[in-house]
């Protein structure tokens, strides 16, 4: 991802008595620091907290919530680092290729209150937008990307070693450690060399797996499902749904995918059963199917039926989990 000359071989190699050191380092800090949950009960009783190093996809459709539901993480965890009054030390890194820094301000800003279509019509006063930006410097989250207000000014290359590059300077001049990262969306990131699109985007998630292993974060990344989703009866992407990447089954350690059957059936869609004989669930603007696919090292095959309200990056369960089950396509 980088180049060589930038880095000291020595730091590549761990002799079997800096293993032991680390092992036990690792393990205590794993005892002392519960790690970063999804917020919700049914979710965390089986999915392992995301660790530093992690690599987490989430598979959806265009529309179809990936994008909030990284803000949605990114929020949560911005709040428990405000509990642990670690702001101005740790930070949620959002990186954006789809949106301006602008619009992204967009999920930060609104509170829960309004929602980014608001803002786009004009529907929000602007007493209210000043005094949301007033209190904004006190929720810990920062994004890397392209700014409309910089437009025109010399810029870096938005890509992986560019965000290196802009995550060291984070901590070098800011003092501020990561503590998760979000990037939006993986088949956006740009390698260079690369310009057959597939080939490309089978690059990015080894890729981002090596920086979140250098940052000492885990990283969570937005995954856009190919067109044949849009075929099955339920439509839930399954790891061979990624669009031009099936690398991210290899690399994620944590692999989701998510379905607004709003979105796809309308409100006369026939009600969602997660098996034959589970409950029925009326389709809703706020109904939202959630898979896991994959999860390294423990029992990876869940399916939830969630209330997510993703213009105010709110998230709840309908339903407990149902293990090793999957819906008829």
């Amino acid at each position: 991802m980088v180049d060589n000359k930038r880095g000291d071989f020595r730091q590549l190699i761990h002799t079997p008595a800096e293993l032991a050191t680390y092992y036990v380092e690792w393990a205590g800090g794993i005892l002392e620091n519960p790690g970063i949950p999804l917020g919700v009960p049914a979710l965390d009783k089986s999915v392992i907290p995301l660790r530093p190093g992690d690599l987490v996809g989430i598979i959806a459709r265009p529309g179809h919530g990936k994008s909030s539901m990284m803000a949605y993480l990114a929020m949560q965890e911005a709040k428990r680092i405000q509990k642990r009054s670690n702001v101005g030390k740790e930070a949620v890194v959002y990186v954006t290729w789809e949106n301006s820094a602008e619009e992204i301000e967009n999920f930060w800003m609104a509170q829960g209150k309004y929602s980014a279509s608001d803002v786009a019509w004009g529907r929000v006063p602007m007493d209210v937008i000043t005094r949301n930006a007033i209190k904004r410097p006190q929720l810990p989250i920062w994004t890397i990307g392209h700014a409309i207000s910089k437009a025109g000014q010399p810029m870096p290359r938005m890509n992986l070693p560019g965000v290196l590059g802009a995550i060291e300077s984070m901590q070098a001049d800011f003092g501020i450690k990561p503590t998760l990262m979000l990037f939006d969306y993986i088949q956006l990131i740009p390698v260079d060399g690369i310009q057959d699109r597939q080939r490309r985007v089978t690059e990015v998630p080894p890729m981002v797996k090596e920086l979140a292993l250098r940052v000492g974060a885990p990283a969570v990344c937005g995954v856009q499902a190919a067109r044949e989703v849009d075929l099955l009866k339920y439509k839930i992407p399954e790891m061979g749904h990624a669009q031009w990447a099936s690398s991210i089954e290899q690399a994620a350690d944590k692999l989701f995918s998510m379905w607004r059957p709003y979105r796809s059936e309308g409100p006369e869609g026939e009600p969602i059963r997660l098996t034959k004989n589970s409950k029925a669930y009326r389709i809703t603007p706020e109904l939202t199917i959630m898979r896991m696919l994959k999860q390294r090292g423990d029992d990876g095959r869940f399916t939830w039926a969630l209330y997510f309200a993703p213009q105010y990056l709110k998230l709840a369960e309908m339903e407990t989990d149902y293990g090793h089950v999957t819906p008829e396509d």
